[in-house]
């Protein structure tokens, strides 16, 4: 089965308008794009591009709810 299609439209962001929109610190952002943990990212000539659609998705994947009880917050204990 192939992965939905994602309709990616709209305003293209920078590497450092993509940190604000994230809600980084530019150089956090920088750090987890260069460890691989990052939002999907395109290329425009030699620079970064990122769409919103992108960062929207990665942003819920790391989103956590405390009160679920993850079992990382447990272990930790």
């Amino acid at each position: 089965m192939s992965a939905p299609v994602v309709e990616r439209t709209g305003r293209v962001l920078t590497t450092r308008d993509a940190a604000k929109y994230c809600g980084l610190a530019h150089q956090t952002f920088r750090n987890l794009l260069a460890a691989g943990e990052g939002p999907k990212v395109f290329k425009q000539g030699r620079l970064n591009a990122f769409y919103p659609v992108d960062l929207d998705a990665w942003i819920k994947s790391r989103l956590v709810d405390p009160a679920a009880g993850s079992d990382t917050q447990e272990r930790a204990a």
